[in-house]
């Protein structure tokens, strides 16, 4: 199945970024390891939050946003999913199935 995910990594400073990359590595690897295929990865850069976001008794404004494409079953997405919303570093993620298999 093909999936979209976009994910908002928390920022703090430069070390913000550096989390969104990091995050974006591991989903990467999780689905490449479960004979998955990454597509397209984008980094959509800084952008503030049209709302404040509350997540771990943090408040947040800003936030490092990133999109990746990729293939995988739906064991993995939801592993995926799973992982991305307990990590600390991600302060919203979304992953939409875009089609049937390809």
């Amino acid at each position: 199945m093909l999936y979209e995910m976009v994910a908002i990594a928390r920022y703090a400073g430069v070390k913000g970024v550096d989390d969104a990359r990091e995050v974006c590595r591991l989903v990467g690897k999780m689905v490449v390891n479960n004979r998955g295929v990454v597509r397209n990865i984008q980094n959509w850069g800084l952008r503030p939050l049209p709302k404040i976001v509350n997540k771990d008794r943090q408040s947040h404004i800003v936030g490092a946003h990133f999109y990746m494409k990729f293939d995988s079953s739906p064991a993995v997405q939801r592993e995926v999913l799973r992982s991305l919303r307990s990590d600390p570093r991600i302060v919203r993620s979304m992953i939409v199935k875009n089609g049937g298999d390809t």
